[in-house]
C-alpha cells in the first residue's frame, strides 16, 4: 500500500469512528480476531455502552462462517438456493458498511449446498463454515467453499476476483474415514492463514494435510510432511515451539504442530492422537506460547493442556470440563469456553474456578478490560472475568438476539459487536453509545497507580550502582569485585556467577544464547530481603542479538521452570515484559504481565523495573517508560527459587543477547535515583 492510500484508509477510518461515536479499536481480520485468540486489545465499553445500542440487522443467508471487521467494513458470507442433492445455489461474499450496515459490494459464484462428499447430519448445516481472511498488506481477502472453493477477491477493488482453485479437484480430498460412533464428512470448515506472501490451508489430501499457496497468484508453495485428513475446527493455530514460528492443527484425529518458518516448512514438530466420535474435533484450540489447550465431547468430554516441544506433546493437566464447538479463550493466566454454561478454569492446574449462565453451544471472546463477551442460544452476555473473579458474575445480557444455532463466533472491533447465526440473521451493536452529558465512567482498574508519595532518593556515591541501600545482587563484569559491601548490620559479601549449558563471560558482559548463567549463594537472601520489604527494583544494561525471540525469551528469572516464579524479566519479539508474582497475580506472574517498553535489536537498553504493592514503574535510560496501577499484591506468596540470567532452571526458554550492570535491590526505585542510576552505568556519572 502506498503512503498516500494508507493514509486515506486511516483519515476514512478515523472519520467513522467520529460519526458513529465509535471508539476506535483494532480490526478482526480473519477467524478469533487480530491475533487468532479470541482476545481483543480493546476495551468493552463497559459501563457506559451496555446494554448497546442496536446498531442494524440484516440477513445473509445460510452458513457457520463467521464475520470479519476490517477498516470500517464487515464480510461475511453466506450461501442460498435448493438444498436437496445436486440443488444449485450461490455463496455469496457480502461487503457491508459495520457502522450502517449498508451494502458496498458483494460477489457470488455457484456452490452447492454441502461438500461433494458429505455424509451424516445433512439436516444441521450447510452453506460455507470457513471464516474468510483479510490480508492488510494488499487488501486482498481469501474465501473457502464447503465444496473447496478457495478463492482470492480484492477488497479494495470491489471484490474483483484475483485467483481460484478448487480444493478437491486439484488433490482429491477423500471422504474422511470413520472416526467412531458414526461417519461424517462436513466438507470444508478451516479458515485461511495469510503469512507473509502465502495463505495456508488445512486440504487434508494424502500428499499434505495443510498447503501453502503464494497470496497473490494461487500457485502452491509447498505441503507438510504430515499428510492426511482434515479435521472440522475454524481454523490454524500459530504458536511457538523452541523458537520456531510453528501452527498447530487439530485434524480427524490427532493434534499436529509444524513449522513454517522458512527452510523448514511444513516440518512435523510432534503429534499426539485425538480422535473424537462423529469426526467432531470441532473446537479450535487455543494457544499461549508453546502450550495448547484441546477440547472436545462425546468420547472425549475433556479439555487438556499440553507442552510443545520438539518430538513431544507433554500433558500438563486434563480437565472433566470440554466444550463442544466454541473455542477456548486464555487469558491471564485463565482459560474460557462455551458449553452450555460458561466455564472458567485455573490454566496451572485445570480446577474449574467458576461457571454460569446458559449459552447452549456458544462462543466468548475477551476485552482488554477483563471482560468476558459470550454468545449463545439466541442471547449476548457481559461476564466480569476480572482475574481475582471467584463466581459466575453477568454486568448486562441482550436476549432474542438472533433464533437458530449459534454456531458462528461472536466478533467484536472498533466499538462494533456483531453476532450472527447458522442460518444467517446478523445483527450488529455499538458497546461504546454514551448517554448525552453523562460523565465517561471511571474504572477503578484503568491501570493508573495509586496517587502515594514517591522514595526519597538515597545518598548516592560517584560510582555505580550509586548506593548499597536495598542490594541484594550485583554483577558489573567477570573482572569486577561485585561486593555488596556491609550496611545496616549486615556483612559484606560477594556475587558470583556460575555457567549453564553454554553460557559465558566476555569481560564486562554475560554472553547468552545457550544455557544460562547461574547466581550462586544469592536466593535466600533476594527471597528474604524481598518478602520483608514487600518491594523490588531490577536494574540491568539490556542488549537483545534480535527482536524475533519469543517464549518470552528469559533474561533476568527467579524461578523455578516456565511456569512457577517471584518474577521474570524477559523478551517478547521487540517488548521487555516482566511477570512479577505477588498474591493476586498467579504462580506464573501472568495475571497480568506487563509490556515495559520496546527494545531494539543490537541496542544497548538502561533498564530499571521497580516494584511497590499497587504500583509498577519501568525506567528506560533515565526516564520513565510506563507507570501502572494494574499490578497489585505483595510476595508472601514467594517461594525459594534459583536466580539465573539467559535461560529457565527448568524448561528451555533461551534468550539471546548481552547483558551487564546488574543490580537487584529490595525497596523501590524513584524518577530521581532512575535518572542518576543511569548515568552512573553508562559511564556519564563516574564507574
Amino acid at each position: 500500500m502506498t503512503a498516500s492510500r494508507l493514509l486515506r484508509c486511516v483519515l476514512v477510518t478515523r472519520a467513522l469512528c467520529v460519526s458513529t461515536g465509535l471508539a476506535a479499536g483494532e480490526d478482526w481480520p480473519h477467524w478469533r480476531g487480530a491475533a487468532r485468540t479470541g482476545v481483543v486489545a480493546e476495551r468493552s465499553g463497559w459501563p457506559g455502552g451496555w446494554p448497546p445500542k442496536r446498531l442494524w440487522s440484516r440477513r445473509v443467508h445460510a452458513g457457520c462462517t463467521s464475520p470479519i471487521i476490517v477498516e470500517g467494513k464487515l464480510y461475511v458470507m453466506g450461501w442460498r438456493g435448493s438444498r436437496s442433492r445436486g440443488g444449485r445455489g450461490l455463496d455469496t461474499l457480502y461487503c457491508l458498511d459495520a457502522a450502517t450496515g449498508r451494502e458496498l459490494w458483494k460477489q457470488s459464484y455457484p456452490c452447492p449446498y454441502q461438500g461433494r462428499v458429505r455424509t451424516g447430519d445433512t439436516g444441521a448445516y450447510g452453506g460455507p463454515s470457513s471464516t474468510p481472511s483479510y490480508d492488510p498488506a494488499t487488501g486482498l481477502i481469501y474465501t473457502l467453499s464447503i465444496d473447496g472453493d478457495l478463492r482470492c477477491w480484492n477488497a479494495r477493488q470491489g471484490g474483483k476476483l484475483v485467483w481460484k482453485i478448487n480444493l478437491y479437484d486439484l488433490y482429491k480430498a477423500p471422504q474422511r474415514p470413520h472416526a467412531g460412533g458414526g461417519r461424517r464428512d462436513y466438507g470444508y470448515s478451516s479458515s485461511a492463514l495469510v503469512r507473509g506472501d502465502s495463505v495456508l490451508v488445512e486440504v487434508g489430501a494424502r500428499d499434505g494435510l495443510v498447503m501453502a499457496f503464494d497470496k497473490r497468484t494461487g500457485r502452491r508453495r509447498w505441503a507438510s510432511q504430515y499428510a492426511g485428513p482434515a479435521g472440522h475446527t475454524g481454523g490454524l493455530v500459530p504458536l511457538v515451539v523452541d523458537g520456531h514460528d510453528c501452527i498447530a492443527v487439530l485434524t480427524l484425529k490427532t493434534l499436529v504442530v509444524m513449522r513454517v518458518d522458512p527452510g523448514h516448512e511444513g516440518r512435523t514438530v510432534a503429534v499426539t492422537k485425538w480422535q473424537t466420535e462423529f469426526a467432531c474435533n470441532i473446537s479450535t484450540p487455543g494457544a499461549l506460547a508453546n502450550r495448547l489447550l484441546v477440547t472436545s465431547a462425546y468420547n472425549n468430554k475433556a479439555a487438556c493442556l499440553y507442552d510443545v516441544s520438539a518430538g513431544r506433546m507433554r500433558q500438563v493437566w486434563k480437565s472433566r470440563y470440554y466444550s463442544t464447538c466454541g473455542s477456548p479463550v486464555i487469558h491471564r493466566g485463565r482459560a474460557y469456553f462455551v458449553r452450555g454454561e460458561v466455564h472458567c478454569l485455573d490454566l496451572a492446574d485445570g480446577r474449574l474456578l467458576w461457571r454460569g449462565g446458559s449459552f447452549g453451544d456458544g462462543s466468548c471472546l475477551m476485552t482488554a478490560d477483563d471482560k468476558l463477551i459470550a454468545f449463545g442460544k439466541g442471547r449476548v452476555a457481559l461476564i466480569d472475568a476480572s482475574p481475582t473473579a471467584t463466581r459466575y458474575r453477568e454486568l448486562a445480557r441482550i436476549d432474542r438476539v438472533v433464533r437458530a444455532t449459534c454456531y458462528p463466533h461472536v466478533t467484536l472491533a472498533g466499538g462494533i459487536l456483531c453476532a450472527k447465526d447458522r442460518d444467517g440473521s446478523m445483527v450488529c451493536f455499538d458497546t461504546r453509545r454514551r448517554e448525552t452529558g453523562a460523565p465517561v465512567p471511571k474504572d477503578p482498574d484503568h491501570g493508573r497507580p495509586p496517587p502515594v508519595k514517591l522514595p526519597p532518593m538515597p545518598k548516592m556515591s560517584d560510582a555505580w550502582p550509586g548506593t548499597a541501600e536495598g542490594l541484594v545482587f550485583v554483577w558489573a563484569g567477570a573482572r569486577s569485585v561485585n561486593r555488596i559491601p556491609a550496611i545496616s548490620g549486615r556483612p559484606a559479601r560477594t556475587c558470583t556467577v556460575k555457567p549453564r549449558d553454554g553460557a559465558k563471560t566476555d569481560g564486562g558482559a554475560m554472553v547468552l544464547g545457550r544455557g544460562a548463567m547461574l547466581a550462586q549463594d544469592a536466593d535466600k537472601s533476594l527471597l528474604d530481603a524481598c518478602k520483608a520489604a514487600n518491594a523490588l527494583s531490577v536494574e540491568a544494561l539490556i542488549t537483545p542479538a534480535d527482536t524475533r525471540q519469543t517464549g518470552p525469551a528469559r533474561i533476568i528469572s527467579f524461578s523455578q521452570d516456565g511456569y512457577n516464579r517471584n518474577f521474570t524479566l524477559c523478551q517478547e519479539r521487540d517488548a521487555l515484559v516482566l511477570r512479577l508474582r505477588t498474591t493476586r497475580t498467579g504462580v506464573n506472574g501472568m495475571k497480568p504481565q506487563t509490556e515495559l517498553c520496546k527494545l531494539r535489536a543490537g541496542g544497548e537498553h538502561h533498564v530499571i523495573v521497580t516494584y511497590r504493592p499497587g504500583r509498577l514503574t519501568c525506567y528506560l535510560n533515565g526516564k520513565r517508560a510506563i507507570q501502572t496501577g494494574r499490578v497489585r499484591g505483595d510476595f508472601s506468596t514467594w517461594v525459594p527459587m534459583h536466580l539465573l540470567f539467559g535461560d529457565e532452571w527448568k524448561d528451555r526458554r533461551c534468550w539471546s543477547g548481552r547483558l551487564r550492570g546488574i543490580a537487584i535491590s529490595a525497596r523501590e526505585i524513584g524518577p530521581a535515583e532512575a535518572a542518576a542510576r543511569y548515568k552512573l552505568a553508562i559511564g556519564k556519572g563516574g564507574r
